[in-house]
């Protein structure tokens, strides 16, 4: 992760590397706060769970989709912009520009451990590797535990996001 300014060990959930800044235990609360990098063409497929999110854009552009019952659609995100995703809202996240986006996220204790559960260490030499079919359905088990809800290929066509 560029301009890392603490140091915590760095985290790779399937293509998206994470720095747990403040966890749960050490906030003694039910909040985490999280930097990620997205690089170039990653995405995050749709998906929706408990805890809410809220992004803060540090570097790069990212697109976000929400889907509730008001409205739904992609908006553009660019440094000091600020996405709020309630818990149980549909939502996708992807990185179509040519430099990697860098945010820092609010979240709760639900989804670091989860995250935590996905997340493998993350190698700098070792150039991050599409998702292989065994770690696609550790996540699905481990989102079906934590009672995510994950699109499908269809779904996801269906928004603007083709998966591989």
């Amino acid at each position: 992760m560029r301009h890392q300014m603490i140091d915590k060990p760095v985290f790779n959930a399937l293509g998206v590397l994470l720095e747990f800044l403040a966890t749960p235990d050490e906030v003694a609360d039910a909040v985490c706060l999280i930097r990620g990098e997205i690089p170039p063409g990653v995405v995050v497929p749709l998906h929706s769970h408990r805890d809410p999110e809220i992004f803060y854009i540090l570097e790069g552009s990212l697109e976000v989709f929400q889907s509730n019952q008001l409205s739904s659609g992609w908006n553009t995100l660019g440094v000091g912009d600020v996405a709020t995703i309630p818990g149980n809202v549909h939502h996708a996240l992807r990185n179509s520009s040519s430099v990697p986006v860098t945010s820092v996220t609010v979240t709760k204790s639900g989804l670091y451990e989860f995250f935590r559960e996905v997340a493998q260490p993350f190698d700098p030499n070792q150039p991050p590797a599409p998702p292989t079919a065994e770690a696609r359905q550790k996540l699905f088990a481990i989102a079906a535990k934590h009672g995510y809800w994950l699109a499908s290929r269809e779904e996801n066509a269906e928004v603007g996001l083709a998966l591989t």
